[in-house]
């Protein structure tokens, strides 16, 4: 790692949100603090598949972070303070479903809320009320690239898959398990949500990329988090780790250069209230003041 600044500095397209990013993925690596609403973050920058990216270390550089306690706003924040439009979350997780094996990779395509304490919006504290449609909750252009690094893989990639995040720090028991499979979860995990919301909320796209590591409790022996035989000794295993960095820098590769989502204009209907100053560069047309529709104004006296 080369040098930490204070400030921005770096304009940077692409982010990545995961628990580590070896100098093979981020190239020409920078960290740097950038300041926030709710904070300053730590965020990497530097090239992944010769594009200019950020990366955000959710769980922090010594993963010492843990899921509840991480500062998720601020994380989503910075990567948009850096010009990034659009997110890959990488989330090594645990299956549900007995057909998901672990070794195999999943493409989230929906995601059950399961957690308990976190934030529920980056507007929580902002004189507005905002309700962001998630009939799609991944960008559909970074799943189709994601989809596209990962198709020539030896591992069994599954393009759907319902992704149930948890509050952890703890792993759930076997009838919450249990639970997760009735509701219809295929994987499950902790770092998902609130992230997933937060970004389409900043008008950004956002997609998951999740390689399995271990059966859910109930279905398997206890998980083992580190040490001999533990998940993480799975995700090291027979190159899992490596075959997800490069879909992470194939699929930076494969991104169109702009966008033609419609992640950008979330905002635009679904957005009551008072701006808060910290939004700029949003689809939210506005004037200074109220912005309730006309129908919902108190009328004239």
């Amino acid at each position: 790692m080369n040098n930490t600044t204070e400030s921005k500095t770096t304009r940077a397209p692409v982010g990545l949100i995961s628990s580590a990013a070896s100098t093979r993925l981020l190239e020409d690596r920078r960290e740097q603090q950038v300041a926030t609403p709710w904070g300053s973050a730590p965020v990497l920058t530097g090239r992944i598949g010769g594009r200019e990216a950020a990366v955000v270390l959710r769980y922090g550089p010594k993963l010492t972070i843990p899921s509840h306690k991480i500062n998720y706003r601020a994380n989503l924040w910075a990567l948009r303070e850096l010009g990034v439009q659009r997110i890959i979350s990488q989330n090594a997780i645990g299956s549900v479903n007995p057909v998901v094996r672990p070794g195999d990779i999943v493409i989230s395509h929906d995601f059950l809320d399961r957690t308990k304490g976190r934030p529920l919006s980056l507007f929580d504290e902002s004189e507005c009320w905002v309700r962001v449609d998630m009939t799609e909750p991944f960008c559909p252009e970074v799943r189709q690239s994601l989809l596209a690094a990962t198709a020539s893989m030896p591992d069994r990639v599954l393009d759907r898959g319902v992704f149930a995040c948890t509050e952890g720090p703890r792993f759930e028991t076997p009838s919450e398990i249990r639970a997760l499979q009735r509701d219809g979860a295929d994987i499950v995990g902790t770092p998902l949500v609130p992230e997933v919301v937060f970004a389409r909320e900043a008008e950004m796209c956002f997609a998951s990329i999740a390689p399995v590591i271990n059966y859910g409790a109930g279905m398997a022996p206890a998980v083992i988090h580190v040490g001999p035989g533990s998940m993480n000794d799975q995700y090291y295993a027979d190159g899992l780790h490596d075959r997800i960095e490069q879909a992470l820098i194939d699929a930076v590769r494969h991104l169109p250069e702009h966008r033609s989502c419609k992640c950008g204009q979330a905002l635009r209907s679904g957005f009551h209230g008072q701006r808060p100053g910290w939004l700029k560069n949003c689809s939210v047309d506005q004037q200074p003041g109220s912005t309730l529709p006309s129908a919902l104004a108190e009328p004239a006296k």
